[in-house]
């Protein structure tokens, strides 16, 4: 056997140590005395490459020599990992045992049960057993939930009772139970709180968002660096307050805080109205039109500002504000929009295709079918198979930051160059169109 053909010459201290390391890992190996079965059939944690020749290294840093290498996606179990530079010691089928970066593989499976090492200068020094954090039953202030994924699916890995939502995870994680990326998190508490105005402040590193009663009132949903958010609302009593995070890769963080704003001198009663002030209409979502409804934040949070039925045009949705406001009392940059209409189809597989500055997201029948939502100019389509012929709800969800604002949808059956008019039903005459467009002087 070939396992213990290794160079020896310019071994440090540091080198020897991993290579005892290996060594051990071997000979257990070979003699199979007191060990379990191998990870691959005890659905133990892989490490999939996840580039072309990576190096699987003698030990846990770059300065070791490279003992073998991996191709993209070519798995190996994982047996140990480093717990001072979180670098993963693997055997792989073809006898190579080695150390591989963190960056480099895409972790599989659970590693709450895999041993963790210390490497010395001159020892290695196995830590104690990783122990599963007691799960508290009552919360005091915020129940913090943790999930191994980045979709808040499944069974949280880590629930704790945390006082406030201020974190700078950098480039770890909450707790070992949880991986450093591609995980989620959900806080949830309940506070009674005076009637006032309240500042709701959230900046995360990727993603977050915030209900409040179930209610979406923020919503930056999206990988991204640190930013911030912040939006006022008047609250009184009792309410829950739900904050979901995701991180995807790189440098985690998520703050969110309820600042009270101090009561302001009370002013001198206002100039009359002017005589015609409309509220905003709830308008009914109507045939073959679209009802649009503004929001003065880019979350679609809160209650419309303006709402108005718009026609359908040679594009179905043709909206370009420019530098403008898209109605009155609607801010010219920083809002949110949401479309919706039901449009009459004819059987068939269609294309669908958004044009937008920022973010847009299409629906048909509640089902997401094209998914920008980021900032910046951009065309995406999408192909929808086996439309039955009939009415189906379409709706089209839209934000604007700064600068430019417009959003264009269409659909036309698959092959056609050019949108699809509007079918009549049954053959016969045309749907009468619902009243509008009302808007908000």
């Amino acid at each position: 056997m070939n396992y213990l053909r290794m160079p020896v010459k310019g071994l440090t201290l540091r080198s020897l140590a991993a290579t005892l390391l290996l060594l051990a890992v071997i000979v257990a190996t070979v003699a199979g005395v007191g060990r379990a079965a191998p990870l691959g059939q005890t659905g133990g944690a892989l490490a999939v490459a996840a580039y072309d020749q990576i190096n699987i290294r003698s030990g846990p840093s770059t300065a070791f020599v490279t003992v073998g290498n991996l191709a993209l996606n070519q798995s190996c179990p994982i047996i140990g990992r480093d717990t001072s530079t979180g670098w993963w010691l693997i055997r792989c089928q073809n006898g190579v045992t080695g150390w591989v970066s963190p960056d480099v593989v895409t972790v599989v499976g659970d590693t709450s049960g895999v041993p963790s090492y210390t490497v010395g200068g001159s020892a290695i020094v196995a830590s104690p057993e990783p122990q599963a954090p007691s799960q508290p039953t009552t919360f005091s202030g915020w129940q913090a939930s943790y999930f191994a994924n980045a979709d808040l699916a499944g069974a949280p890995v880590l629930v704790q009772d945390v006082p406030d939502i201020n974190f700078d995870w950098g480039n770890g994680s909450p707790s070992p139970n949880v991986p450093v990326d591609n995980f989620s998190a959900r806080y949830i508490r309940t506070l009674n709180l005076p009637a006032g105005n309240y500042l709701l402040t959230l900046r995360m590193d990727d993603g977050a968002r915030v209900f409040i009663d179930n209610q979406l009132v923020m919503n930056d949903w999206r990988v991204g660096s640190q930013r911030e958010l912040q939006q006022t609302i008047p609250l009184n009593g009792n309410h829950t307050f739900t904050v979901e995070y995701f991180e995807g890769t790189g440098l985690a963080s998520l703050f969110f805080a309820i600042t009270p704003i101090s009561s302001a001198p009370t002013p001198t009663p206002p100039p009359p109205p002017p005589p015609y002030q409309p509220s905003v209409p709830t308008l009914s979502v109507p045939q073959d039109q679209w009802r649009a409804q503004f929001y003065n934040n880019t979350g679609l949070g809160g209650s419309p500002a303006a709402a108005m039925y718009l026609p359908r045009s040679a594009y179905q949705l043709d909206q370009n504000w420019g530098a403008g406001s898209p109605a009155a009392g609607v801010n010219a940059d920083y809002f949110s929009a949401v479309f919706e209409g039901n449009f009459y189809f004819a059987a068939g597989d269609y294309i669908f295709t958004a044009q937008m500055d920022d973010g847009a997201r299409v629906y048909i029948d509640n089902i997401l079918i094209i998914d920008a939502w980021n900032d910046g100019p951009k065309e995406r389509s999408n192909r929808f198979n086996s439309i039955g012929v009939g009415y189906h709800n379409m709706r089209v969800e839209y934000y604007e930051q700064t600068g430019n604002a417009y959003v264009r949808v269409w659909w036309a059956l698959a092959g056609s160059t050019s949108p699809t008019p509007t079918p009549t039903p049954g053959g016969g005459g045309s749907v009468p169109p619902p009243p509008g467009p009302i808007a908000p002087m």
